[in-house]
């Protein structure tokens, strides 16, 4: 991340934005309401007078609308109300200046994003992940923290930012767990040089507090939160309907203490202790702790369990990547994958993205809906793997092909069956066909060990990387 988000280009800020020349303030909104300009100029007034009170002091930035204490751990944005009114939606609590997404956010910031990543660096915070589905990213990654929000002068406590919303279907206000501070992807430079704008003030949306699972923002939710799973279920508490064009003050502060943080890598070792493993019961786990570096092996489930449970007790954010031994079973190894299902929770465990080279966990639970051809709406090729009195699977590859003819409800379904010798004649049998969807659907005999699956798979994993395994095999003929 770029270094020079400072005050030359901080100072340069309100004046554009006072000047209308800001170009995505100008695309986003042409006519700003009467309001900006009183708020601006107390932004401006305001960031002379704490110039003038903190000269000198090193533990204080001052940035254009924004004071961020170190030795407090805090900073202090400037925003103003964007005026929804009692249980309107909203899907933002702070937006970017930019952003036209005034109608569904709670806030509009008078400082860029730019600027404010800047201040939580400076008070020792540093941004975690956005979430990304392309990449098995599903929970956003990183610290967080407490945000509340306070009208000037105000000499009652400040209002959790949480407490500004409440989900219609539980009908109270949004549990207060803090904000994810995450860094949002940088966009693709042709000179090869860092951009020079925050990714959040290049985005159109300009998100910098989100109410759902985004994946351009400052601040996510601490919970998997799909815009389209809580679009209209969370709407503007009626008993704190804020003014349009009211200034509010923002104050953020880490939820922790660096060196005690809630985010825990941990590698969980899938072990079969050298042979194969039919049963989830006999399955044996290596547990390493890579942010408190701490290693446990030889654990059996029970073992495993109260370890992660301990660690989601005490408030820690356990973030798994799995690793499996080829010797696992499939029928162990998908009982083992619905038990970790079952535990990632908002309070529970997330499981990270795939080593390379293995699938992500889901793969092995998957909809059994998809073993029907005549019901699911995609045909993907079908790997199947069939046991052998030598012991080693029998292999085909079944590509199905819809033809549709006038006022047909369902297609007419064709096969082609191919034996397969080596997984270098699967690889080349997937990429003759152009028109191939990137999905494969593997069914498999319990037995089958993982190394094997995985021998097989490995060369096909980057055009087709979506796959369900299912198990046993049945399946319709």
């Amino acid at each position: 991340m770029p270094d020079d988000w400072g005050m030359n280009r901080a100072s340069l800020t309100l004046g554009l934005l006072v000047a209308g020349l800001m170009v995505p303030w100008a695309e986003a909104q042409d006519e700003p309401p009467a309001y900006r300009a009183a708020n601006l100029a107390a932004v401006q007034r305001l960031d002379v007078e704490a110039r003038e009170a903190f000269a000198g002091d090193t533990n204080v930035l001052v940035l254009s609308g924004i004071v961020a204490d170190r030795e407090a751990r805090r900073i202090v944005v400037q925003t103003e109300a964007c005026g929804l009114g009692s249980h309107d939606v909203a899907e933002f609590f702070v937006i970017a200046p930019h952003s036209g997404n005034d109608y569904e956010s709670l806030t509009r910031a008078l400082a860029t994003a730019g600027d404010m990543d800047r201040a939580l660096r400076f008070i020792g915070m540093a941004p975690g992940r956005c979430v990304d589905y392309s990449r098995y990213r599903f929970w956003p990654k990183g610290e967080r923290v407490e945000s509340w929000f306070r009208r000037p002068g105000q000499t009652s406590a400040p209002w959790r930012a949480e407490s500004l919303l409440m989900d219609e279907k539980l009908g109270k206000t949004l549990s207060p767990m803090g904000f994810v501070y995450v860094e949002a992807p940088q966009a693709g430079s042709l000179s090869g040089e860092p951009p020079d704008v925050h990714p959040v003030d290049a985005d159109t949306r300009g998100s910098i507090m989100a109410n759902y699972n985004e994946a351009f923002t400052l601040f996510d939710v601490p919970r998997a939160a799909p815009q389209a799973a809580v679009y209209r279920q969370q709407t503007v508490n009626p008993d704190r309907v804020l003014e349009a064009g009211e200034r509010l003050e923002w104050i953020l502060q880490p939820e922790r203490r660096a060196e005690d943080p809630r985010v825990q890598n941990l590698e969980l070792v899938v072990d079969s202790a050298g042979g194969a493993t039919q049963s989830l019961a006999t399955l044996q786990f290596v547990l390493h702790n890579q942010t408190s570096c701490t290693y446990a092996a030889g654990l059996g489930m029970n073992d495993l369990l109260r370890q992660l449970t301990a660690l989601c007790q005490d408030g820690r954010d356990p973030f798994i990547t799995l690793r499996v031994d080829d010797h696992a079973q499939l029928g162990a190894l998908k009982a083992f994958c619905l038990l970790l299902a079952s535990i990632e929770t908002d309070h529970g465990i997330r499981i990270e993205p795939p080593l390379a080279g293995h699938l992500y966990f889901k793969a092995f639970i998957p909809d059994d809906a998809l073993r029907d051809r005549e019901t699911r709406i995609m045909q993907p090729a079908e790997l199947t793997f069939v046991e052998r009195a030598d012991g080693r699977p029998a292999v085909s590859l079944v590509e199905i092909f819809e033809h549709w003819r006038d006022d047909d409800v369902h297609p007419e379904l064709t096969f082609e069956r191919h034996a397969l010798a080596t997984p270098e004649a699967l690889r080349t049998q997937l990429t003759a066909r152009e028109d191939g969807l990137p999905i494969l659907l593997v069914f498999a005999p319990a037995t089958l060990e993982h190394g094997e699956l995985i021998r097989w798979l490995s060369p096909v994993l980057a055009s087709h990387p979506t796959v369900h395994v299912f198990t046993p095999l049945t399946r319709p003929e």
